[in-house]
């Protein structure tokens, strides 16, 4: 795909070719951007992302303090998550892949996409048992897995949002009969109505689950009330059941990761469940089970500890997992440490919230230092992907966490970079005629003010993270 950059960074466009704006500048895209002369060139010789960082993952292993039966619990839903599904166990009639683990494998069960030049699980799928898919122009070999939506119904004006899933179980030798044909996604792409999310991480979510609401938004009036100066004040995307902060996801679309995880079983698998009990599709000759096909079993030959469906013990496999342990800190990544806060990347990057008193006592008064606010931020036309999530606007995003970043391979939501340093340089952006600036400007121009070797352990501290 031909990619080109927007060096003013103005993103001055209509509704439809923003989105094309967002494939155009692609997902591997390492370009200088807004800096002086003399800066860009000593980034260029001094200033780079010192990359993933070696050595052991680092994470995917449960808290330390459960007790023997919660240690078996989060076993078997690891068991679960690493399951693979067929048309028989619920696979389709729509689904991205055949695994939860496919897409959380970096740098272990539980975390984010696979890292290059580990190959794009999706290509391991798409034809697997006879199906008859074509690989979307999207997906590469080495790249991030793209999750696809269309922004847009077919009429190019009614939002849509949705996931449109990769491949179809037509043409499968357990699908016999099933003739379903995938989203047209070139046609998607020429009219500008396709934009993608990328797999985050779950490790430590449970944490994260557990943090009250009202301890994220005094810490959004905390930071809202410096708004004339930084231009940062972030939004909650508030729950329409129960008014909670919902904190989960790119857009921050879920409270809680039962729901999460019975959503994404259903739209990522296609496997039904007793959260979403439809079929995403209910073609003819397609529906091969009873639905739901994830559900209580109420069988008295087995412990009523297994009595739930895969979604619940998916939920209690990541909600007892540990959060990334980030490496020693060395003389330049604790100076990093000092100027990321100097220069305001705290304020939507929050070090960290302490969870109240809690049944799990490894998860009780814990500080969680996840380096983010959980709130939504406006990123700006260039990074806008024009999904409307809740309270989520086309341009608006969840601060995504950033512990573990120091072995994540692909950066922001579309997994446009695997450089750290272009993924804080895009976070620039200058207002257009349909969304403001980004509210990151006066941040990312304090950054690009630091000396070289500020700026670079800034990069080396992310990096131990």
């Amino acid at each position: 795909m031909a990619r080109s950059v927007n060096s003013s960074r103005s993103c001055g466009l209509k509704p439809l070719a923003k989105v094309a704006l967002v494939l155009e500048i692609g997902a591997l895209a390492a370009v200088p951007l807004v800096l002086s002369a003399a800066l860009r060139s000593h980034r260029e010789i001094t200033v780079h992302d010192p990359g993933i960082r070696g050595g052991p993952a680092d994470a995917g292993n449960p808290f330390s303090g459960l007790n023997t039966e919660e240690t078996t619990t989060f076993n078997d839903g690891q068991t679960n998550f690493t399951t693979v599904f067929a048309v028989p166990t619920g696979l389709g009639p729509l689904f991205d892949e055949n695994q939860c683990s496919s897409c959380h494998i970096q740098p272990a069960t539980g975390g984010s996409g696979p890292a290059a030049p580990a190959t794009n699980p999706v290509f391991n799928v798409y034809q697997l048992d006879g199906a008859t898919n074509n690989m979307p122009s999207f997906e590469t070999q080495t790249g991030p897995i793209l999750v696809p939506r269309f922004p847009y119904m077919s009429n190019l004006t009614t939002l849509d949002g949705t996931v449109h899933q990769l491949f179809t179980i037509t043409g499968r030798s357990d699908a016999t009969g099933c003739t379903i044909q995938q989203p047209n996604f070139t046609q998607a792409q020429s009219e500008g109505n396709l934009a993608f999310h990328i797999p985050l991480p779950t490790f430590g979510d449970g944490l994260v689950e557990f943090i009250e609401n009202i301890t994220l938004t005094n810490n959004m009036s905390t930071v809202c009330a410096l708004q004339s100066t930084y231009g940062i004040c972030g939004t909650a995307n508030i729950s329409g059941h129960d008014g909670s902060v919902n904190r989960l996801g790119w857009k921050a679309q879920w409270r809680g990761l039962n729901l999460a995880t019975g959503e994404e079983m259903n739209v990522q698998l296609g496997v039904t469940n007793e959260y979403f009990p439809a079929e995403l599709n209910q073609t003819t000759g397609c529906d091969f089970n009873p639905v739901p096909e994830s559900a209580t079993d109420f069988n008295p030959s087995i412990p009523e500890d297994q009595f739930t469906g895969d979604p619940e013990r998916m939920a209690i496999f990541m909600r007892f997992l540990a959060p990334p342990i980030p490496a020693t800190f060395n003389g330049n990544a604790t100076n990093g440490q000092t100027q990321f806060s100097t220069v305001g990347c705290q304020l939507c990057h929050t070090v960290s919230f302490t969870t109240p008193v809690s049944p799990f006592t490894f998860m009780s008064q814990q500080t969680v230092t996840l380096y983010s606010d959980l709130l939504l931020h406006h990123m700006g036309p260039c990074l806008a992907d024009n999904i409307v999530a809740g309270m989520a606007q086309g341009d608006m995003f969840r601060t995504p966490p950033l512990w573990g970043a120091g072995k994540r391979m692909f950066f922001l939501h579309d997994g446009r970079t695997s450089d750290i340093l272009t993924a804080i340089q895009d976070h620039y952006c200058v207002a257009n005629g349909q969304y403001p600036a980004s509210e990151a400007n006066t941040v990312i121009n304090t950054f690009n003010a630091l000396s070289p070797q500020n700026q670079q352990d800034i990069l080396d501290f992310l990096r131990d993270l």
